[in-house]
């Protein structure tokens, strides 16, 4: 203290009422407040864009729907058909469905030569994978397996022996014809009149490629000559 009495405050007197400053913000709050903001505007931003790519899908396809009338479907069926009629008969597809295994059936057409059955071929013959010849009224087999074979012969009966039967034809066999099945009748005491009868055949047989079959009758002029009762057919099984 100085004379003459007068006070001097401490150097150490603190002003208690007096705050301290505030803090100054953190600067990584408001950056991350700043990237959410963004990311908002840019999914609603998306939102809305597709929102207009399916309005406009949907425009499109109402516009699609009404254009496309009733009387334009005639037209269509029209431009159809006129292809069809003209295509040729040998570029239309027949639409037959295909066998799934060789076959083959064929009805008579000739009379029987030397006691072999012929066979004619028409748009009611069927031959998958297995060939026909003609001269000889053999079926040849083209692919190894078991094989079913029938024939069925309409005849005369008469006084004689009608014998029908089917043979096999192969070169593994001395005498290359083997016997398969047959059929035989005989009527030893004649009537007045004739009557008509019906020999059928069927068996299955392991077929070998290269083997042919046929069928052959005894007493050839007995056979009726008619497509629809004499046949001759082979198929794998």
């Amino acid at each position: 203290m100085a004379t003459g009495k007068v006070s001097y405050p401490s150097v150490f007197v603190v002003d208690s009422k007096m705050k301290p400053p505030p803090l100054p913000p953190k600067p990584g709050r408001r950056q991350r407040k700043d990237v959410i903001q963004t990311l908002l505007v840019i999914l609603v931003c998306v939102a809305l864009c597709g929102m207009a790519v399916e309005a406009c899908f949907i425009y499109h396809l109402f516009t699609s729907k009404e254009n496309s009338t009733l009387p334009a479907e005639p037209q269509i069926g029209m431009r159809k058909q006129d292809k069809e009629h003209a295509l040729t008969p040998k570029q239309k597809p027949l639409g037959e469905m295909k066998p799934s295994k060789p076959m083959a059936q064929l009805t008579t057409g000739q009379e029987p030569v030397n006691g072999v059955v012929l066979w004619h071929e028409h748009h009611h013959s069927i031959l998958y994978h297995v060939k026909h010849k003609a001269n000889e009224g053999k079926l040849i087999i083209e692919k190894e397996g078991y094989y079913s074979i029938y024939s069925k012969i309409n005849f005369k009966e008469d006084k004689i022996v009608f014998s029908h039967s089917v043979v096999w034809e192969t070169h593994r066999y001395a005498g290359n014809e083997i016997l398969l099945l047959q059929s035989s009748r005989f009527r030893p005491k004649p009537t007045g009149s004739r009557t008509i009868d019906n020999s059928f055949l069927s068996g299955v047989f392991h077929l070998y490629k290269g083997d042919a079959v046929f069928v052959r009758v005894k007493n050839c002029t007995l056979v009726l000559s008619n497509a629809a009762e004499n046949y001759f057919g082979v198929f794998m099984v």
